[in-house]
């Protein structure tokens, strides 16, 4: 189970992205103006935050770097009703997990989610393990 945020001013969206993610198992909260959203990721601890590029108090697209640099870490789910190839680069090199344009299917909405918390859990098993081997012997270390 994982702690997901959705920064969407779309209620019809995060109400649908919602259930399918508390469907999975998972814990969700939702806000609906960037600040909202920023807030609520530095106060909780997110494992993926989906963000909406066009917030009526700013750019989703901006956030994405204070986003990443909060404690948790949280991967990035950029979504947009305005599909930008620009923007969708900016995203990505910005440190963006993804980039969906809405509206999409909940399979394409959830896809990402489900990729980026794998990973999160790879992460988390490699971090000690790489630890471990810094600590062994030199031999263990080359390996």
């Amino acid at each position: 189970m994982a702690n997901i945020l959705i920064i969407d001013d779309d209620v019809i969206m995060t109400e649908l992205l919602s259930q399918a993610i508390k469907d999975r198992g998972h814990d969700i909260v939702c806000t609906h103006t960037l600040e909202e959203g920023l807030s609520a990721a530095k106060s909780g601890s997110f494992a993926v935050v989906y963000l909406d590029v066009c917030l009526p108090d700013g750019n989703g697209l901006d956030a994405i770097p204070e986003i990443r640099n909060i404690v948790s870490a949280p991967e990035v789910i950029i979504m947009t009703g305005a599909g930008d190839p620009d923007g969708a680069e900016l995203a990505i090199k910005s440190g963006a997990w993804d980039y969906l344009e809405k509206p999409s299917s909940m399979n394409t909405m959830i896809l990402p989610l489900v990729r980026a918390l794998q990973y999160r859990d790879v992460k988390l098993v490699q971090k000690p393990l790489m630890t471990l081997k810094r600590q062994g012997s030199s031999a263990a270390v080359q390996a």
